[in-house]
């Protein structure tokens, strides 16, 4: 009797133990990292963190939001580990960010959106408003200036070095008809020096964030959809389970449409479709 009992707690225990060890291979080979996760984040795409956080916890992955004032000091604690992922940057200032400071992050794909960036006045309402001598803001970090120069020669205010094809600066403006002043400060700070300036060049979400009409806009970007935003990683998290997770969580419906309602106009979500030459990817709104 005595040899059954025990034999029978035997199985017990082992079918305990293999019970446990089937629901971590459920949950992925990672599963000491899937409890908790930290995200830094900016501004609004701290909102939208929260916004995945149901979609995480429905895989047994906990979300918790860190706020940090700026794009530098979020991927900043992702790659000394303070966080285990970060949401506020596009990928070309991640490649600019890597590159600056030896750091080998990435974005997880597939990247779920973009937001674009405008010309905004206090003072006037169109390109022709604009006086001769004008001073506007833009930003003074080299991807988006970069970016904000491209913009104003498409809007056909500047003219820029025809030798280079990017990483503009303001150097490199060679002809400026208008006599425009440009004012390189923080791209957090260009919309606070719009009550002291003709205008100033903003992202979509820093206009939000004060509280003005994202659409107010006199001009906007035409290549949005080339600075995709996405969650960023450590490069070997990437393929992680909850890396991918956190990735697909934030295209999934309810997340889309809670964007949708509290941001309208602010970010335009990517779609992928498939052709006979891979992935085509476009920009669509809401």
């Amino acid at each position: 009797m005595k040899k059954f009992i025990y034999t029978l707690v035997s199985i017990v225990i082992v079918l305990f133990i293999s019970d446990r060890y089937l629901a971590s291979i459920v949950k992925g080979s990672d599963t000491h990292n899937l409890l908790k996760k930290q995200i830094a984040c900016s501004g609004i795409l701290c909102d939208i963190v929260d916004f995945s956080a149901g979609v995480m916890a429905e895989h047994g992955i906990q979300t918790e939001r860190v706020f940090m004032d700026n794009a530098v000091n979020i991927l900043h604690a992702v790659n000394d580990g303070s966080v285990d992922a970060a949401l506020g940057v596009h990928e070309k200032f991640l490649a600019y960010f890597n590159e600056k400071n030896n750091a080998h992050l990435v974005m997880v794909k597939p990247y779920p959106f973009t937001t674009g960036i405008g010309l905004y006045s206090e003072k006037y309402h169109s390109l022709a408003d604009f006086p001769v001598g004008a001073k506007i803001a833009i930003m003074n970090d080299a991807m988006n200036m970069d970016r904000a120069l491209t913009m104003l020669q498409q809007a056909g205010l500047i003219i820029l070095d025809a030798n280079k094809k990017s990483n503009y600066s303001l150097l490199d403006i060679i002809e400026n008809p208008r006599k425009i002043t440009f004012i390189d400060v923080d791209q957090t700070q260009t919309v606070s020096a719009l009550p002291d300036l003709d205008g100033a060049v903003a992202f979509f979400t820093h206009i939000y964030n004060a509280g003005k009409q994202v659409n107010s806009y006199i001009i906007r970007d035409k290549d949005a959809q080339q600075f995709p935003i996405g969650f960023v990683v450590k490069r070997e998290n990437a393929k992680l389970q909850w890396a991918k997770l956190l990735a697909d969580s934030v295209s999934t419906q309810s997340v889309r449409e809670s964007v949708q309602n509290k941001f309208n106009g602010v970010f335009d979500y990517y779609k992928y479709s498939k052709c006979g030459f891979g992935v085509v990817i476009s920009v669509i709104g809401f």
